[in-house]
C-alpha cells in the first residue's frame, strides 16, 4: 500500500507542478510541525496537500494528508512512533451544469496504530452543489464502491482471511463559509459504510478557520475527529481527535 499511496502523491505533485501556471488551477499546502524538549521530548509533523484542476467540464481534484509524530522515553533513552497514519483521494468530476455532476473516486487510508493496515475504495457517484455564491459554498457527494480491508493479525472480523472485499457507499457534505475577506471558516463531513454489514462504517468530520496573512500564505486551526465503528481488541478506541495549528499557502 505504500506503493499506492506513493502514486497518489507523486500524481498530485506532479499535477501541481506542470499545471501550476493554468489560470484555472487551484493548489493549497498546510503544514504543522510541533516540538517538545525538556521533562518530555517529542515532534510531531502533519502535513496536507489539495489541489483542483477545472479545465472545459472537467475537473481532477486530489487530497492528501500525513501525521506523524514521535516520542522520547529517558529511561530506555530510545524514541519511538507513536502516530504514523496518512489518508489520499482522487476525484474526476464531468459537470452536467452548476449544480450536478458525475464523479468518479479513488481514495486509500493507512494507519500503523488502528485495525488495518490499509483500506482502499473505488467507484462511480455525484455531486450536487446545493448553493454557491460569494459567501457560501455547499456541495453533496455520494458514491457507489467496492472496497478492499487488509485487517491486522490476529483480528480477522469473522473471517478466515485478513482481507476484506465489500460493497460500500460513502455520502459526504463539504460547507465553505466565507467570514470576511480574510477569514473563512470550513465543514467536511463524511458516512461510509458496507451495503452487506452495516455494522462496519466509519465517520470523519473536520472544521477548519483560515485567517488569510497576504494573497499567498495564511494560518489555520482545524480539528479533525476520524471514527471506526470496528476496532480490533487492542485498539484502544473508536476515535481518533486532531487538533492542528498550520501554515498554509494557496497557489
Amino acid at each position: 500500500m505504500k506503493k499506492i499511496v506513493g502514486v497518489l502523491f507523486i500524481a498530485g505533485l506532479l499535477t501541481t507542478l506542470l499545471a501550476g501556471e493554468e489560470e484555472n488551477f487551484a493548489a493549497h499546502t498546510e503544514l504543522s510541525y510541533a516540538n517538545t524538549a525538556g521533562n518530555t521530548e517529542s515532534q510531531d509533523v502533519a502535513g496536507n496537500l489539495k489541489f483542483k484542476y477545472p479545465f472545459y467540464q472537467n475537473a481532477f481534484r486530489f487530497q492528501g494528508n500525513v501525521l506523524y509524530s514521535t516520542n522520547k522515553n529517558f529511561d530506555t533513552n530510545e524514541t519511538s512512533t507513536t502516530k504514523n497514519r496518512w489518508n489520499a483521494e482522487a476525484n474526476y468530476d464531468y459537470n452536467f451544469n452548476k449544480s450536478l455532476a458525475f464523479n468518479y473516486i479513488l481514495g486509500g487510508k493507512g494507519d500503523k496504530f488502528s485495525t488495518y493496515v490499509y483500506q482502499v475504495y473505488t467507484g462511480p457517484g455525484a455531486i450536487w452543489t446545493a448553493f454557491k455564491n460569494e459567501n457560501n459554498d455547499l456541495k453533496f457527494q455520494g458514491n457507489i464502491m467496492w472496497a478492499w480491508d487488509e485487517y491486522r493479525e490476529p483480528y480477522e472480523a469473522g473471517s478466515p482471511d485478513t482481507m476484506h472485499e465489500y460493497a460500500a457507499y460513502q455520502l459526504s457534505m463539504d460547507y465553505i463559509l466565507q467570514i470576511t475577506k480574510s477569514a473563512k471558516f470550513m465543514q467536511y463531513l463524511m458516512y461510509r459504510s458496507e451495503f452487506q454489514d452495516s455494522s462496519n462504517y466509519f465517520v470523519k468530520s473536520k472544521t477548519a478557520l483560515e485567517s488569510k496573512i497576504n494573497s499567498i500564505f495564511s494560518m489555520g486551526m482545524s480539528y479533525t475527529v476520524d471514527y471506526t465503528n470496528n476496532i480490533a481488541p487492542d485498539v484502544r478506541s473508536k476515535t481518533d481527535r486532531v487538533f492542528l495549528a498550520s501554515f498554509i499557502a494557496d497557489f
